[in-house]
């Protein structure tokens, strides 16, 4: 029996090593936010995800939580992602949770099912094409922002925990829609207050104690099931 010698080269993969696309979307994305290092690291790492085409199936390309108190830069990063990726700061999805603070109110996102009185009146939000109608050749990305997304209904943390699962919403009419070319970002101000408390200090080291607001600890809860 002959056996054959292989020629074979080691490579070596450099995990930090990012592709010119990504390497330039993270440079003009620093240029855009100031202070803000680790939520554009984090974003451009997706993006790289994204470019490989190794995020994990049926999921997002990723998810992201930004806290901060009002003010901080957490939405102008999602904006700034846009203007690089789109030309377009407002190539962005954005659902302001204040805005469902009650459970009738998700019809805005999806719909209401066929034979609810006005379900033909108002397009839902959430379709597919609203989440590619930013796609460029080059680009099949969507971002989905849920700004303060502590103020969000029962219902739509249903919803979002859908989409984080399996990248999949169901319309009130039972159509599909696919997140799995979705970067989906949370903002909220929980626990801004206590940042803020723990940055200006007081009397001696111990940081100043504010009263607590008792839905945090249950809006913590919310998050972490994310």
């Amino acid at each position: 029996m002959e056996i054959q010698k292989l020629n074979t080269n080691t490579v070596f993969l450099d995990p930090d090593q990012k592709s010119a696309r990504a390497e330039e979307f993270e440079d003009k994305l620093s240029s855009r936010i100031i202070g803000q290092e680790r939520a554009v690291r984090r974003m451009s790492g997706l993006y790289q995800i994204f470019l490989a085409g190794m995020n994990p199936p049926n999921r997002p390309v990723g998810t992201m939580l930004f806290l901060g108190p009002t003010g901080s830069g957490k939405t102008r990063v999602v904006e700034a992602a846009a203007e690089v990726l789109f030309g377009d700061a407002n190539a962005v999805i954005k659902i302001d949770c204040a805005e469902f603070q009650h459970s009738h109110e998700i019809a805005k996102l999806i719909g209401s099912p066929p034979g609810y009185l006005g379900h033909r009146e108002t397009s839902p939000m959430l379709t597919q094409e609203n989440l590619d109608r930013f796609h460029t050749e080059d680009t099949k990305l969507s971002l989905v922002l849920f700004d303060e997304i502590e103020k969000a209904s029962d219902s739509l943390w249903q919803l979002l925990l859908g989409i984080l699962d399996k990248a999949t919403l169901t319309l009130g009419d039972n159509r599909r829609v696919d997140f799995s070319h979705t970067m989906v970002i949370l903002t909220s101000n929980l626990g801004a207050r206590e940042m803020s408390e723990l940055i200006s200090g007081g009397i001696g080291f111990a940081p100043a104690k504010g009263a607590k607001n008792p839905n945090d600890s249950e809006v913590d809860q919310k998050i972490y099931r994310t």
